[in-house]
Order: C-alpha cells, then sequence, then structure tokens
C-alpha cells in the first residue's frame, strides 16, 4: 500500500507533464514515494496522477537501477521483480501473447509526424527554385556561386526555424519565437513570388511552397505536442464536456444503444406525452397514433412497459412533492 501523503497534494500532476519520457517520471516518482517502494506502488502512483501508466516489464530495470544507485535494499516485503520473473508472470496473465512481447518497451513516438516533416522539407523545393529564379531575373545575379551563396540563406533559414520550433515543443510543448521568423520568412517568400511570377503562378508558388511548408510543420508539431502532454488540459476537459452534453441534448450519448432502439425509445416517450397532452394540441390523434407506430409497443412488451412507466410519471408527476422521505439526517 502506498501511505506517501505527497500523492494528493496538488502539483505533482503539473511536475509530471512537464517531464518529457516515462523513465523521469518513474524516477520523479520514485523519489516522492517511501523508500523501498515497489514497482506496483510506482504505477498505482502515476496513475492517481493522471499520467500513462508504465509497462511493469519497462518500470522494473529503471526502480532497480534507481535503488542501486541511491542504496535502496529494503522492498518492504516485495519480491523483488526481475525481467525474467515479469516474463512468467506476463505469460501466466496473456497466454496469446509471445514471449518477446515481456521485453522492455520503449515510450511510443507520436505517430503521423514523420509524413507531416517529409512534406514539409519536399516544399522547400518549390522555395529553392523561386529564390533561384528571383535572384536571376529580378536582381541581376548571375555567378552560379554567388546566387547559391546568396538564395541558400532564406532555406537554411526556414530549416533551421522548423528545427528550432520542434526543439521547443519537445521540451516545454511551444514553438517559441522561431515561429515568428518563420512566417517573417514565408512573408518575403511571398514578394519573391509575386514579383517572379505574377499574382497567379506566383500564389501557387507560394501555396506549394513555404506555406505549405509551415502548415504542414505545424501539423507535425501539433501531434508532438498531443503525444507528449500525458494530462489533459483545461480546454481539452471543457471541449470534450460540451461535446458529451451536446451528444447528450441530441440523443446520441454513448449508452449502448442502437439507432433502432433510440429511435424508438423517442418514440414511446412522445406517445406517452401525446396521451396525457390537452385536446388543444395540434394533430393530437394522429401525432399519437405514429409515436405508437413508431415505438413498437404493439410487438415488443419491454417497450410497451417502457412507455406505460412514462405514461405513469408524467400522469402522476403532481404527487411527487407530496411523497413522504424519511430524514437524511
Amino acid at each position: 500500500m502506498i501511505t506517501d501523503e505527497a500523492g494528493t497534494l496538488p502539483g505533482h500532476d503539473a511536475a509530471l507533464g512537464r517531464l518529457r519520457t516515462q523513465k523521469a517520471q518513474i524516477q520523479y516518482a520514485l523519489e516522492h514515494l517511501p523508500r523501498g517502494s515497489s514497482v506496483e506502488d510506482v504505477r498505482r502512483w502515476l496513475s492517481k496522477q493522471g499520467q500513462t501508466v508504465p509497462n511493469r516489464a519497462y518500470a522494473t530495470p529503471i526502480v532497480n537501477e534507481w535503488r542501486a544507485r541511491n542504496g535502496v535494499t529494503d522492498t518492504s516485503g516485495h519480491v523483488l521483480l526481475t525481467p525474467e520473473l515479469i516474463a512468467e508472470l506476463d505469460k501466466a496473465q496473456n497466454p496469446e501473447t509471445p514471449a518477446e512481447a515481456a521485453e522492455p518497451v520503449e515510450p511510443t513516438k507520436p505517430a503521423g509526424a514523420k509524413g507531416f516533416y517529409a512534406v514539409a522539407l519536399m516544399s522547400i523545393g518549390v522555395s529553392v527554385d523561386t529564390s533561384w529564379r528571383f535572384f536571376e531575373q529580378r536582381l541581376g545575379i548571375t555567378d552560379v556561386v554567388e546566387r547559391v551563396v546568396l538564395f541558400s540563406v532564406m532555406e537554411a533559414a526556414l530549416v533551421a526555424c522548423g528545427w528550432a520550433m520542434r526543439g521547443g515543443v519537445r521540451q516545454n510543448g511551444r514553438p517559441g519565437p522561431a515561429r515568428l521568423v518563420a512566417w517573417a520568412l514565408t512573408a518575403f517568400a511571398a514578394f519573391a513570388a509575386f514579383s517572379l511570377s505574377g499574382p497567379v503562378a506566383g500564389t501557387a508558388r507560394v501555396l506549394l511552397g513555404p506555406v505549405l511548408g509551415l502548415v504542414m510543420l505545424h501539423l507535425a508539431l501539433g501531434i508532438e505536442i498531443r503525444a507528449s502532454r500525458q494530462r489533459t488540459t483545461t480546454w481539452a476537459r471543457v471541449g470534450r464536456e460540451m461535446r458529451e452534453r451536446l451528444l447528450s441534448l441530441l440523443g446520441l450519448g454513448d449508452d449502448g444503444r442502437d439507432a433502432l432502439a433510440r429511435t424508438r425509445d423517442k418514440a414511446a416517450l412522445r406517445a406517452a406525452k401525446l396521451a396525457i397532452a390537452s385536446k388543444w394540441t395540434p394533430r393530437r390523434k394522429a401525432r399519437l397514433r405514429k409515436a405508437l407506430h413508431a415505438s413498437h409497443v404493439a410487438h415488443d412488451p419491454v417497450q410497451r412497459d417502457r412507455m406505460l412507466r412514462e405514461l405513469g410519471v408524467l400522469q402522476h408527476a403532481d404527487e411527487l412533492a407530496r411523497t413522504t422521505q424519511p430524514s437524511p439526517w
């Protein structure tokens, strides 16, 4: 059992969120847990903090290394988990899992980012062609060596900005000031393209060149940011809550029902409401017949019972306030 009171104090989630690897999170947990805590204690503590729980096979060597480095020999009665023992435990719990699955697993790298990085690099080719022609036709620089030295400055600066943005995202989740420099270089590339090829062809050169490269870079960095953040941000929670409430309002909440069951349940509730509605309700009888047919109550006893219970609740709603309840105190 974990008895560390620090596990319930605020601030651990923020500190863990700033750590880039699971190894760093495991070491952080060991520093804030009682000496001699087991691998399972570490995994449970990280789970309570809302972090991704590391694989036992991955966490065990890190815990053992930390214990050896800090001179911890007391395991509080826990059996020291070696990789061989973990392999046996995993094989017993998951017989279908192959033996190689018990080997240490590195933290999952973000999927999909490499493709965007590749497209961003490919788009530099369009920018290179634009700069090459611009320096020759508009600036009159015909010497090949001089032109290569001059026009490659902007492309090298774009690559450097992209590299700096990637490093900033991996370090603290923000691309940093390099993003502004990259967009400023893109604006200059747009000027060069419009001056060289006019508004139509120039727009194509800009969109397929530096603009496309920056957009692809931002998409790749977005994937890295989402992969590196172990805890959900406030805005993400707000967005998820609003989405769930909207789906619930539309009757599309994930409660295990299929589309037909939802349609019949809505029709049964509508039939119960129309049954006690005022006689002045427009087309009340026709709508009631339609709702009864859609609810399938004539052939489904469960649905008919559901409708009758809805009707009973609506008919006696006024008696709810007169219901005597025992005091909760």
